[in-house]
């Protein structure tokens, strides 16, 4: 049997998911999600007014020349900080995936940050997992929406909704 985690992440939040199987006595209820962890990015909360001054600051070449204006590295300030994010986030599913003993791992995150995490993964620490990549942002869905989307993409197995023995009032049409 494979063993499925899943990492559905954005810039400021990540949520660690596995794909559970049913058991003998649930054979009806099909696959389902099981959110497990979470790991937050305090930095991406913090608004960028509060972390960069108003405006560019201002040099003089001389007390007669003009003034130019100074770079204050926003864009690198920015880039470091999604970077340490995202290589606290592979050491974390590292651990995830091993505490789970799984053999597929799946990141599920909007497609910059997965450009950063490929940059950040080692995949030689995952050699015996199968690795997924979806970029898409679904970390603010519930787990059913999650599952309907990776089954959609045919990544896992769709969750399965009973059809029979469900009790339908009468004049209420069937979906």
């Amino acid at each position: 049997m494979v063993r499925t985690c899943i990492v559905v992440a954005d810039s400021a939040h990540a949520r660690f998911i596995t794909l559970e199987m049913p058991q003998a006595h649930e054979m009806d209820e099909g696959a389902h999600l099981v959110e497990r962890e979470d790991l937050v990015n305090p930095e991406a909360e913090i608004p960028e007014r509060w972390l960069f001054s108003d405006r560019a600051g201002r040099a003089h070449a001389s007390p007669k020349g003009a003034a130019h204006a100074l770079d204050d590295h926003r864009r690198a300030h920015l880039r470091e900080s999604e970077r340490r994010y995202a290589r606290r986030l592979v050491e974390h599913a590292e651990r995830f995936v091993k505490d789970q003993q799984a053999s597929r791992l799946m990141f599920v995150a909007e497609p910059r940050l997965l450009g950063t995490l490929r940059e950040q993964l080692p995949y030689e620490r995952f050699h015996a997992v199968e690795i997924v990549e979806i970029g898409e942002n679904l970390s603010r869905q519930p787990l059913k929406q999650i599952q309907r989307v990776l089954a959609l993409r045919g990544a896992v197995q769709a969750p399965s909704t009973p059809e029979d023995g469900v009790f339908h009032p009468r004049g209420q049409a069937y979906r």
